[in-house]
């Protein structure tokens, strides 16, 4: 698995990903791969400031939206970078606030590829003319989707194990970022067993229906993307 985030996070050649500049095995036969470092907060962070309290006290409206249209303004650069992954094979099952980097220079970065796998292309993704990228590390394994990623984040055929995820377990997941975004928290809460059965029925509160004053244009984005059903988002 190692050596698959190594080479899945190399050949992914997209501003969103990481460099990676080498990769190995050291003295104490322990691998290793050396990528370039980055300075900036997480997506979570930069969510978290907008939504504290004492902060909102203290800004203008006009501050607050140049404030949400910056955080949107991430997402769509991570739609951007997942979208590429997506049309070249690559679902990351572990899509979440956290593992988006904001570089001090503008940069959104997408981090820690270590649950991505390869699956088939089908439909738009097999027509983007980008090549499918068949990772020789780990490319017979059998871990092909099942249950793994971030509770609250995670699908509901993720919750469910189910054998083999599409992109539309990803895009579940940024519709779950974006409702974070949106209201500074995750649309489910509980216990890990709470969180997975709220999943899979789809029990949650729409953004609006916690704060009348949200956008239903991205509510409507937001709903989508984390519909029941993978070919509804």
């Amino acid at each position: 698995r190692f050596r698959l985030e190594a080479e899945v996070t190399s050949r992914l050649q997209h501003p969103g990903v990481v460099p990676v500049y080498g990769f190995g095995t050291g003295p104490d036969a322990n691998l290793f791969y050396a990528m370039r470092f980055i300075e900036g907060d997480t997506l979570s962070e930069a969510i978290g400031r907008y939504h504290d309290s004492k902060t909102k006290e203290a800004a203008s409206r006009n501050t607050r939206e140049s404030e949400f249209r910056e955080l949107l303004g991430r997402f769509v650069a991570l739609c951007k970078t997942i979208a590429y992954a997506h049309n070249r094979g690559i679902v990351h099952r572990d899509i979440k606030p956290v593992n988006v980097m904001l570089g001090r220079y503008g940069e959104t970065i997408v981090i820690d590829w270590g649950l991505a796998i390869p699956v088939d292309r089908h439909g738009v993704f097999k027509q983007s003319g980008e090549q499918t990228l068949m990772p020789s590390s780990g490319s017979d394994s059998s871990d092909r989707g099942g249950f793994a990623g971030t509770p609250a984040y995670m699908s509901p055929e993720q919750v469910s194990g189910r054998s083999e995820l599409t992109p539309a377990s990803d895009i579940y997941s940024l519709g779950v970022t974006l409702y974070k975004i949106m209201l500074g928290h995750v649309p489910f809460a509980g216990k890990h067993g709470q969180i997975w059965e709220a999943i899979r029925e789809g029990n949650y509160k729409p953004p609006t229906q916690v704060d009348r004053n949200l956008s239903r244009s991205l509510e409507a984005v937001c709903v989508k993307a984390m519909s029941l059903r993978p070919r509804d988002r």
